[in-house]
């Protein structure tokens, strides 16, 4: 059996190392939600421009039809 202060200098090491990985994980933890709030706040930029470019779709594609029906009529007249 190992002497008291071998077991106790042992278990130090150990907590000391358990203490390092808890500090690691908790960086690894905060870098990991400073990049989720990234990710986030861009899912909602793309959200925006996608329903922007939905709108200037469907503003494009009325203007094209009304152009369109502006060049049967047009011709239908002539």
């Amino acid at each position: 059996m190992k002497p008291l202060s071998s077991q106790i200098a042992d278990l130090q090491r150990e907590l000391e190392n358990l203490e390092e990985m808890r500090r690691e994980a908790d960086d690894k933890w905060r870098a990991v939600d400073v990049e989720y709030v990234k990710l986030k706040r861009l899912r909602e930029e793309l959200y925006a421009h996608k329903r922007d470019l939905a709108y200037e779709i469907e503003w494009r594609a009325r203007e094209l039809a009304a152009l369109q029906e502006a060049i049967r009529n047009a011709r239908a007249t002539a």
